[in-house]
């Protein structure tokens, strides 16, 4: 969202404001985004609305994103609950992005506004089911969360055949999140420093002499991305 240049942006998304069945719904959904990137937040929001409404998928991430982050979301309930039922549909109907989302909810919990406590407690059990859905759906993000997670158990296992099994999970983890972020095209720095883990656990595994199951893991990877 930082990257979006708005007044380039704003023009290439002019569109008739009445919401013409001949507006493209990817046209609407764009330019969601860089009212947003505008904190134009009412515009933005009749723009997803509008943009999945006829039937653009994507949208309901980033309006499932917004109302989570408008101020009432901590306040009420309503908004809350659209957004964790947009990103359950956007999971239904193939959004993979959607499991990372629901895994971060999760983890992190929704708090009160003013009056403590939480909307959602936070669910280590119902975090890790979404992140580890949206991994078997080779979700980049899902896959670089499972990494870290993976290389911070390595680090905290006092026995050596654990850290090591621990250590070739994040790079098999590493690898593939690198892997379907490049066939995808991310900008760079978006999978940067995946591909850096991936390097260093790659050394670091063949300094313990598993270069054979790094080979092994890292082919895995690269075939299931080409099926």
């Amino acid at each position: 969202m930082d990257r979006i240049v708005i007044d380039v942006a704003s023009q290439a998304c002019s569109v008739s404001a009445d919401f013409s069945e001949r507006v493209d719904p990817g046209t609407l959904y764009q330019r969601g985004r860089v009212r947003w990137a505008s904190d134009e937040i009412p515009g933005a929001r009749r723009d997803f609305e509008a943009a999945l409404g006829r039937g653009y998928r994507a949208a309901a991430i980033d309006l499932a994103r917004l109302l989570l982050q408008a101020p009432g979301a901590r306040e009420s309930s309503a908004d809350l609950r659209r957004a964790v039922a947009l990103l359950d549909q956007a999971w239904r109907e193939g959004v993979a992005t959607a499991a990372f989302d629901l895994g971060e909810l999760y983890e992190q919990g929704v708090r009160r506004h003013g009056a403590g406590g939480y909307w959602i407690l936070p669910d280590a059990a119902q975090a890790s089911l979404w992140y580890h859905r949206g991994a078997e759906a080779s979700e980049p993000n899902a896959l670089g969360h499972l990494a870290e997670r993976e290389e911070n158990l390595a680090d905290a296992d006092p026995e050596p055949a654990e850290r090591r099994a621990h250590l070739l999970a994040a790079f098999q983890y590493y690898s593939a999140a690198a892997e379907k972020a490049r066939r995808e095209d991310w900008p760079n720095e978006a999978w940067r420093s995946w591909r850096y883990r991936r390097a260093s656990l790659a050394r670091r595994l063949a300094q313990e002499g598993l270069m054979k199951q790094v080979a092994q893991a890292y082919d895995a990877v690269r075939r299931k991305a080409l099926r």
